[in-house]
């Protein structure tokens, strides 16, 4: 009896082996399908990093862009906002400059005499002190400080036609 079971043991072992060994070309290829794809992933995975660190660098090449165009933004504003403010100080001096002209009666007070005597010294030596640039620039602030921040320019069109009309004889 012992052979009759045999038989199929030995059968069955033999079908397993040989089943193996038919099918091990196809797990040998699997195999190195698996390691050729794992391979792959690391490539990706190295290009993704790659790709991360050079978005990180452009990244902190916009910021410092964006911050470089603010600076620069604020330096040609204030600029603006200088040549605005010496705009305003011509109009108003050339104001001042019309009614007295006109007017024989026209009294300055304090706040005009001071910022026209400082207009008038800078107008005539290009050069005047810190103190004056600040009385100028706090007179001229307190008057046209909405045009000014708004960066609305004077109508100088008004001045040449006021200059035109004064009667000097």
């Amino acid at each position: 009896m012992p052979l009759p079971i045999l038989v199929p043991i030995i059968a069955a072992l033999g079908g397993v082996v040989a089943g193996t060994l038919s099918r091990q070309p196809e797990v040998n290829r699997l195999k190195q399908q698996v390691r050729t794809l794992q391979a792959e992933i690391q490539r990706l995975q190295a290009l993704v990093k790659e790709q991360d660190r050079q978005i990180k660098e452009l990244k902190i090449r916009y910021n410092a862009l964006k911050a470089y165009q603010f600076t620069e933004k604020i330096k040609q504003k204030s600029k603006l906002k200088g040549a605005l403010m010496f705009q305003y100080s011509f109009k108003e001096y050339m104001d001042l400059l019309v009614a007295q002209a006109r007017g024989g009666n026209y009294v300055l007070v304090d706040d005009e005499t001071y910022f026209f005597n400082s207009f008038e010294h800078l107008m005539n030596t290009r050069e005047i002190s810190v103190e004056e640039k600040l009385l100028i620039r706090t007179y001229i602030r307190t008057k046209y400080a909405y045009e000014i921040d708004n960066q609305i320019e004077p109508q100088m069109g008004d001045i040449v036609e006021k200059v035109e009309k004064i009667n000097v004889a």
